[in-house]
């Protein structure tokens, strides 16, 4: 079974963001996302650059803000580079959306980024 996440993520001038339609993220047709499918499909929507204001290619502080329900900042840099990079920002939401622990985004989880992905969710500023 292939699964298909439908998000519609409107074109904005700011960001140049790319309405996407029908992603197949599941490359492995289990059922569920692994980080690395979730990363594969997740990263061409560019949601970090979004965030990313300055254009420096790590969100600071300030620029976390939208996201602080993920978590505090503080504990956000996990190479101590200063920032927030994509991969950390990929890496940090997977985290939040993987709710059971189980390494596989699957069903209600799912669900979650849909949500924040949809017109006044988290990820659409």
């Amino acid at each position: 079974m292939i699964l298909r996440l439908s998000t519609l993520i409107a074109a904005t001038a700011t960001t140049g963001a790319v309405a996407m339609g029908h992603l197949d993220w599941d490359t492995d047709g289990s059922g569920g996302l692994n980080p690395d499918e979730f990363a594969a499909g997740f990263a061409p929507m560019q949601t970090h650059a979004i965030f990313d204001r300055d254009g420096s290619g790590r969100l600071d502080e300030e620029e976390w803000q939208p996201l602080s329900e993920v978590g505090e900042y503080v504990n956000m840099d996990l190479n101590g580079d200063g920032g927030v990079d994509a991969y950390e920002y990929r890496a940090l939401l997977f985290n939040r959306y993987d709710r059971d622990g189980s390494g596989v985004l699957a069903g209600p989880e799912m669900d979650m980024i849909e949500g924040d992905l949809a017109p006044g969710g988290m990820l659409d500023p």
